[in-house]
């Protein structure tokens, strides 16, 4: 499963959109010739959700949006019950103790 925090739903309609046509095509290969680029970019996205980093070819398969990824310092202004669980581990672990 995909980190939601990395995919978001900008990512999810030109998937389904693919996905679609894929399955009215029939092959990754003829989705690709009908988008003008290679099968392993089509393959890659909507199997594995992993987005090119070639800008021409993130056009030609409808992905014009790239969120922006999270930082650390966005997740720690959340309140500390809306925060990730690794995050909560992490500031477990690497405590320190207030000295007075």
């Amino acid at each position: 499963m995909a980190n939601p925090m990395i995919i978001s739903s900008g990512m999810e309609k030109p998937r389904r959109r693919m996905i679609r046509q894929y399955h009215r095509l029939g092959s990754y290969q003829r989705l690709a010739d009908a988008r003008g680029v290679n099968w392993n970019y089509v393959y890659n996205f909507i199997v594995h959700r992993k987005i090119p980093v070639n800008p021409k070819i993130r056009k030609k398969l409808g992905i014009y949006f790239l969120p922006k990824p999270v930082t650390i310092n966005q997740l720690l202004q959340l309140p500390i019950q809306d925060q990730p669980v690794e995050i909560l581990r992490l500031a477990l672990e690497n405590r320190t103790e207030m000295k007075t």
